[in-house]
């Protein structure tokens, strides 16, 4: 038997007859403020749940898929999130801090105004997510950040080397001091890639004036 309790009243918001929660499926259920703390959500299928204010720290979220869900200030501190699919979800004012989240999917996640910091984003896939958050000190290497609404998003000791931001919107975005190397920009060329200028060829009249003086 598992209880999951409401974070901070302790109230039991739900009852399961199984003596794991792994590879669950949960749907359609309002748990806002569910306390999910070290607990084994690995392979889970949760759809069209309420889940804001919830705490998944230390939880194990691999290779679960979480669609359609409202999970606003959330807290995901140091989760197992490796190759799981939180696609089309709300993660608005959410906090992942320290979260390893490897291989994982966000295909049209919203991350507005959210913390990603210190996490392991090492190809991961943020395609046409708002992910207008703050990213500091995490690791982004080979991540797809295709058509992801980056503005104003915080990438201060990011790594990003490898990343692709081809149509991305980065408009007051913040690279500083972020690993670049190898990453591809919006208009989907090298990051820093410039058109070097044609060199103007003089007649051969004028290169031979010039060395007489």
């Amino acid at each position: 038997m598992i209880e999951i309790t409401h974070r901070n009243t302790g109230k039991r918001l739900l009852r399961i007859k199984n003596e794991s929660l792994r590879g669950c499926k949960l749907a359609g259920l309002d748990l806002a403020g569910a306390d999910f703390r070290e607990f084994d959500l690995s392979a889970c299928r949760i759809s069209g749940c309420n889940l804001s204010d919830s705490d998944f720290s230390d939880a194990n979220l691999s290779r679960s898929k979480i669609d359609n869900c409202v999970i606003k200030r959330a807290t995901f501190a140091d989760t197992d999130l490796r190759e799981s699919d939180l696609s089309d979800s709300v993660f608005e004012l959410s906090k992942f801090i320290n979260c390893d989240a490897r291989n994982a999917k966000f295909h049209h996640t919203r991350f507005n105004n959210g913390v990603l910091s210190k996490c392991n984003f090492q190809q991961t896939d943020f395609f046409f997510a708002d992910a207008r958050a703050n990213f500091r000190n995490s690791n982004l290497t080979n991540a797809n950040l295709f058509g992801a609404n980056l503005t104003a998003a915080d990438f201060t000791n990011a790594n990003l080397e490898g990343a692709n931001m081809t149509e991305a919107k980065i408009t007051r975005a913040v690279f500083a001091y972020a690993k670049m190397k190898d990453s591809i920009g919006t208009n989907g060329r090298p990051w820093g890639f410039a058109i070097k200028s044609k060199e103007i060829k003089k007649p051969w009249w004028k290169i031979w004036d010039e060395s007489k003086t």
